[in-house]
């Protein structure tokens, strides 16, 4: 039997409790859909938070109170909200949260409506914030634009609609993006009073956020643009410049679990909002749906980035820096040994099923990551494999140092659980499970590491070592993969950012990504392309006294992405 204790936030306990706007929508979806998990209600010291809280109805619901010191480690270790599963794992941030709650019923009731929530193939918000619009839109925008406009007093008449709200009224103007227009078109399932379009050249327009379906998106974009329609009373001169959005929301509302859900929000408004305006400007945002890549980033495919004159041109700009872009003759740790014969089958690579083909190198990059572990760690240490997968990394860490605790952090269920099963084979107690995004993990840790976190995840993990004064251990990968996102922004370092624009700094990304075999002419280049890639890593460490080692691994086949990046603060080296 599963069981899931569920941590909130709130600011005051009572009938109407005062809670932000995340808590808010996590006990609406609990409502929808029928959920039976543990609620443990965590109250906050009082903040200016509190004036962009809203109100909600708690005599529906039942819950457990506590205080901030009373938490388990899993939840205090992690943002709230958060989930824990079976006591073993925790898993946190808003969209993996409320996943978590609609599994939990499936889990109990296999066919429940619930479902349906989780979208096609159960994806529906699946991936992170850093590589999905979807999440981003749901988990950052949306939810940053309420806590903005929460406690404010307008002193204008007129007032500018949130480009957020702007952005799904685009969204729900353009086609459908459907798996299967064939079967939406021609099955009774995605009929209409029980006929079926019949015309598979018709994409179909938006019904609700994701197509014909509730989904999760529509549960969240749904409480945050309510919250915001309370806040304006709903006015006409509003719902006139946002139709789409208006018929979507009147549609939502004939739900009939929506409107039986929506009782505990009958009180949701502030506290200190008052609005005195009149009149409503639409923004200008980019007319694009929802579903495509954000047109700010950076698309690896555009040809434009790959003429050789862009590549000229970015190592002109280079050079202009006046640096030697070096790496060490030896990757640091390398006096370290690592006797395989010693290790049990299921601390090795064979353990985690990996192909015939990639056992071999597999085995070297995990040597090669875990001598500089093995060298800076001390008796009691805290050590995370970030973006950990199956846990190849981080549960040979944790068997050969028992001394040490090690945190397995992983956003994809799916890998955990094969982790899950290794450590319980080996009977390692010295492991502890995290599902979520690096950023959301905010417990004490003394090193970090990650095994070719692709693209801006090796930078965010440097930035959340760097923030906590901890060791990174880093072999980056996917170089044509970074970006700017809301964490992140390119170049890293001043000194870079001093020469290199944005656009060259990505050419450059996206050249060290050419790192084929030894005989291909741009291999060279894109070796060098990841030396300067990893160059403005390091400075950027070095500018919060870091020193930081950079060499390549051995043998250096062992994977094209090659690289060590290893950062100790000067306190601690």
């Amino acid at each position: 039997m599963e069981t899931n204790q569920l941590f909130l936030e709130v600011h005051s306990i009572a009938d109407l409790c005062l809670a932000p706007i995340e808590t808010i929508i996590t006990l609406f979806t609990i409502k929808y859909c029928d959920s039976r998990v543990s609620i443990n209600l965590v109250v906050t010291k009082k903040t200016r938070n509190e004036e962009r809280s809203n109100f909600i109805d708690l005599s529906g619901f039942t819950y457990t109170v506590m205080e901030v010191d009373k938490l388990p480690r899993y939840a205090s270790t992690c943002n709230l909200p958060n989930v824990i599963v079976n006591e073993t794992t925790c898993v946190a941030g808003l969209c993996a949260t409320l996943r978590q709650i609609v599994k939990s019923r499936c889990f109990e009731t296999p066919l429940h409506y619930s479902k349906a929530l989780l979208g096609f193939k159960d994806a529906c918000l699946l991936a992170c914030s850093e590589s999905s619009i979807w999440t981003k839109f749901c988990e950052v925008d949306l939810i940053s634009t309420l806590k903005s406009i929460h406690g404010q007093t307008s002193n204008s008449d007129t007032n500018e609609i949130p480009e957020s709200i702007a952005r799904f009224e685009c969204h729900m103007s353009q086609p459908v993006r459907l798996h299967n227009l064939y079967k939406y078109t021609m099955s009774k399932k995605f009929s209409i009073n029980g006929t079926t379009t019949g015309n598979r050249d018709k994409i179909p327009e938006h019904i609700y956020a994701e197509g014909s379906q509730i989904t999760l998106a529509d549960i969240i974009i749904f409480v945050c643009i309510h919250t915001f329609f309370t806040l304006h009373a709903l006015r006409c001169e509003l719902l006139e410049l946002i139709p789409l959005t208006a018929k979507w929301y009147t549609r939502m509302l004939s739900s009939e679990m929506i409107s039986e859900s929506l009782r505990c929000l009958r009180h949701l408004e502030s506290p200190s909002f008052k609005n005195r305006v009149t009149s409503y400007i639409l923004p200008d945002v980019e007319n694009h749906s929802l579903y495509k890549s954000d047109p700010k980033r950076y698309k690896p495919r555009n040809r434009i980035y790959t003429k050789q004159v862009d590549i000229d041109d970015s190592f002109a700009l280079i050079s202009e820096l006046g640096i030697s872009i070096e790496l060490a003759s030896e990757p640091f740790g390398s006096e370290m040994t690592l006797n395989w014969d010693e290790i049990p089958f299921e601390a090795t690579p064979e353990g985690g099923a990996l192909p015939e083909t990639r056992l071999k190198r597999k085995f070297e990059q995990l040597e090669n990551l875990c001598r500089p572990v093995m060298a800076l760690a001390k008796i009691g240490d805290v050590v995370v494999d970030f973006c950990s997968g199956g846990g190849h990394l981080g549960i040979l860490i944790a068997y050969l140092m028992p001394n040490c605790e090690v945190v397995l952090l992983e956003n994809k269920e799916e890998s955990l659980n094969r982790a899950k099963k290794r450590v319980e084979k080996l009977q390692l107690t010295n492991v502890r499970f995290y599902q979520c995004n690096l950023d959301y993990y905010k417990g004490h840790f003394d090193i970090g590491v990650s095994l070719h976190a692709c693209g801006v995840a090796t930078d965010l993990v440097i930035e959340h070592c760097v923030s906590r004064n901890a060791i990174f251990v880093c072999c980056p990968c996917c170089y044509g993969s970074v970006h700017d996102c809301h964490h992140i922004k390119y170049p890293r370092s001043n000194l870079f950012k001093s020469k290199i624009d944005p656009r060259s700094y990505l050419v450059l990304g996206h050249s060290a990504d050419q790192t084929h075999d030894e005989n291909n002419a741009k291999t060279d280049q894109g070796y060098k392309c990841m030396s300067i890639i990893d160059t403005d890593r390091k400075l950027h460490a070095e500018q919060f006294n870091y020193i930081v080692h950079l060499a390549k691994l051995v043998p250096e086949n062992c994977t094209p992405k090659n690289h060590l990046l290893v950062g100790i603060p000067e306190i601690k080296s």
